[in-house]
């Protein structure tokens, strides 16, 4: 009988001392992740982020789109819904792509390692990230339309999605998409920026080019904006459409020359 307590007692301590040393492991690993962050974000992201996060580095004045703040831990770009954080998948894209249309550009080139410690790093700089409310999992986002290919489907989905467009999103994007509604006057963000409406009649978009990025951020809007997500309040096939509502826009326009 003691002979077998004392192999419990001798598997207990090895089975403790792995845990141990596995969550030693871990806690080294993410101290390289975060110094190694902070040395990326000091390098790369500081001049218009600021020194710590606050989006008011030397550059800030000077840009239209102001830097994100990240102390306040509200992300537009996201693939969660309306209101909560991102996940590590939406800051890797977004660090990735950059932002077109700003000055947030792309990092292509940092390896995978470099943009999991600059995303450790950015979570340090807001306690939101504690917050378990505000973490989600990512929507469920259906795959884009067979009939999305097709020109001549896509625009019989587009005139479709016209009469929506105009009751949901003209007042502030405008008639024709270009940003100029007339609710578009004095908007500003919740970090008290003025904002201007997207021009979705243009040939690239901030959230990215592909009918995905367009649907994703429909369904889950922009944080921190007057923009919500309609996941939920329309169902994927009126989202589609006015994805090629958006996509016929820009067409135009570009077939216009302008």
């Amino acid at each position: 009988m003691r002979f077998f307590s004392g192999i419990f007692y001798f598997c207990l301590i090895f089975c403790t001392l792995g845990v141990v040393q596995a969550s030693e492991e871990e806690d080294r690993r993410e101290l390289h992740l975060y110094l190694k962050g902070r040395y990326l974000y000091q390098k790369n992201c500081k001049t218009c982020h600021g020194t710590t996060g606050r989006g008011n580095g030397p550059w800030a004045a000077e840009l239209t789109d102001k830097p994100r703040n990240f102390r306040t831990g509200v992300y537009k770009f996201r693939t969660t819904p309306y209101g909560k954080l991102p996940t590590d998948d939406d800051l890797r894209r977004t660090i990735r792509s950059g932002i077109s249309g700003t000055a947030m550009p792309f990092f292509k080139d940092f390896s995978d390692d470099d943009v999991d410690a600059l995303i450790v790093y950015l979570k340090s700089l807001s306690r939101e990230w504690k917050k378990e409310e505000l973490v989600a999992e990512s929507l469920s986002l259906p795959e884009t339309p067979k009939w999305f290919s097709d020109k001549e489907k896509r625009r019989a989905h587009a005139e479709k999605a016209a009469p929506q467009f105009r009751q949901l999103c003209s007042t502030c994007h405008g008639e024709t998409g270009n940003g100029d509604g007339p609710g578009a006057k004095g908007l500003v963000d919740i970090w008290e920026n003025p904002i201007t409406p997207a021009s979705l009649s243009d040939e690239h978009h901030k959230s990215g080019d592909a009918p995905t990025d367009l649907y994703r951020t429909i369904a889950t809007g922009l944080n921190g904006t007057p923009m919500v997500g309609f996941d939920g309040a329309l169902p994927p096939d009126q989202i589609w459409n006015l994805v090629a509502f958006i996509q016929h826009l820009s067409e135009e326009r570009q077939k216009a020359g302008n």
